[in-house]
Parts: C-alpha cells; structure tokens; sequence
C-alpha cells in the first residue's frame, strides 16, 4: 500500500512538471518558431509533442492537455489555438501589460489496487508570455 502511495505521489509530480515545462516551452518559443514555421507562436499540439518525451511511463492515452491564452486588459481566457497571441498588451492608461498563458495537464492514473478505481491527477501552471 505505502509503494502505491509513493507512485501516486510520483505520477502527480510527472503531471506537475508536464505542466511547468509545457507552459516554459510555450512562452519562450514564439520569436524561434516564428522563425522557423511563419506563425507567431507554437500550436498547442506542437506544445504537446514537444513535452511528451518526459512522461515516462505514462499512458499518453490517459493524458490531456489544454493550453489556454489570458489576457490581462481584458480578463479572457481563451483557448490557444483560436486566438493571435500577443506577449504584451496596453490597457486604458496606455501601459504595457504582460499577457499569460496556462496550461493544464491531467492524467487519469489506475493504481495497481483493485479495490481502488482510476484517480484523475491534474496540474496548471500559468506565466507571463516572454518572447
């Protein structure tokens, strides 16, 4: 039971870093991927594949991602892929704001115990946009 608790623990600190490194990813690659593809900033399932390579172990069939834009004048969230992206955004007194993105991760995780169904593990991590 104890060496169970400890995977559990483990698989959420995979679903934790997932997040971090998704959302790292996706702030910092707009100015490169621009570069190399002409789109302003990574589609969220290039986000994905390019973080999927560090959930060892995982079944990538129980894993989602949702990568979403905030923008701080307005207030929306929205979702990544259906709005153009801009770091930085100038509210009412004509002052630049930096925009955030934040990114969910959640792997719905079976436990080697029968007795005991699948648990949904999810984290979100959200930062400033900074390319």
């Amino acid at each position: 039971m104890l060496i169970i608790g400890g995977m559990g623990v483990f698989r959420y600190q995979q679903v934790a870093c997932l997040a971090r490194e998704a959302a790292r990813y996706a702030a910092v690659h707009g100015s490169g991927w621009h570069k190399e593809t002409g789109q302003t900033c990574p589609t969220s399932s290039a986000i994905q594949n390019a973080v999927l390579p560090l959930a060892v172990g995982m079944d990538q069939n129980n894993l989602a991602m949702q990568v979403q834009w905030v923008g701080q004048v307005s207030g929306t969230v929205q979702n990544w892929d259906s709005v153009s992206k801009h770091p930085l955004s100038v509210n009412t007194s004509n002052q630049g704001v930096v925009n955030r993105l934040r990114v969910t991760v959640t792997y719905q995780w079976t436990p080697q115990l029968y007795l005991v169904g699948s648990i949904n593990l999810q984290s979100t991590c959200e930062i400033p946009m900074s390319f």
